[in-house]
């Protein structure tokens, strides 16, 4: 028998594969957890937007409600870009769409903010 092996023992290979499964089962389910959230927040920072820029139509525009007559759901904020209120289109990373009704922002997946 040699004396002077060099490598891992079937032991310790198994206990290091062992200890990576454990860590990877962990953190694994924790990543899609904080996406979702991350997601959430994105969703609530652009409701927060719109209806920053429905606010500022109305002081400008000098209307008490932001009420105008569009066809489609998302229609008002293609409104707002037009008018120079918004410059891009937000939508949410959860792929609901943004509607405007009672006064608040509300997003078909996420609900309306708190």
């Amino acid at each position: 028998m040699l004396k002077n092996q060099k490598g891992f023992t079937l032991l310790e290979v198994l206990l290091v594969i062992t200890l990576v499964g454990v860590i990877l089962a962990i953190t694994v389910p924790n990543v899609g957890i904080g996406s979702k959230k991350a997601n959430d927040e994105l969703c609530s920072s652009g409701k927060l937007i719109i209806e920053a820029a429905i606010e500022q139509y109305k002081l400008v525009e000098k209307v008490s409600d932001f009420n105008p007559d569009l066809q489609g759901e998302e229609d008002f904020i293609d409104h707002l870009i037009e008018k120079g209120y918004l410059k891009n289109r937000i939508s949410c990373p959860n792929g609901g769409t943004y509607s405007y009704t009672g006064g608040k922002v509300q997003c078909s997946v996420c609900g309306e903010n708190d």
